[in-house]
């Protein structure tokens, strides 16, 4: 199995299972470009700071570090969808608990990401029982 890196520090017990690349959706019109990285507790998107590039071009854009544009762990999670922005029908949609909702367009094959999601899952213990 191959090792997939990431800058950002794993707790111990930690691995990384999925990484993908795509967009942070923040709101309707604001985009961040980044990574979502799925880990057997956690996700977390990071990404590269774009003003960097509006002031020092592609050079400042390589030079900058990544950092984590938000994080979150798998047990908050209380509804994942596909979802849709624009053209875009590629959207991980992931509903938390205190409400909120976090969204991150997918690049390439959604069904990998999905798998690799629903695998993840399989391990996360429930907050509740329903007995």
């Amino acid at each position: 199995m191959k090792q997939i890196k990431v800058k950002f520090a794993l707790n111990p017990q930690e691995t990384v299972l999925f990484k993908v690349d795509g967009s942070y959706l923040k709101s309707k019109w604001q985009a961040k470009p980044g990574a979502l990285c799925l880990t057997n507790e956690r996700i977390v998107i990071e990404g590269k700071s774009m003003t960097a590039f509006l002031l020092f071009g592609v050079i400042g854009w390589l030079l900058t570090r990544k950092k984590v544009h938000k994080e979150f762990p798998l047990s908050d999670i209380t509804n994942f969808n596909r979802g849709k922005q624009g053209f875009n029908k590629k959207v991980a949609e992931f509903e938390l608990l205190d409400g909120s909702t976090v969204r991150m367009a997918i690049t390439g094959k959604w069904e990998v990401f999905e798998a690799a999601y629903q695998k993840a899952m399989i391990d996360v213990k429930p907050l509740f029982s329903v007995n």
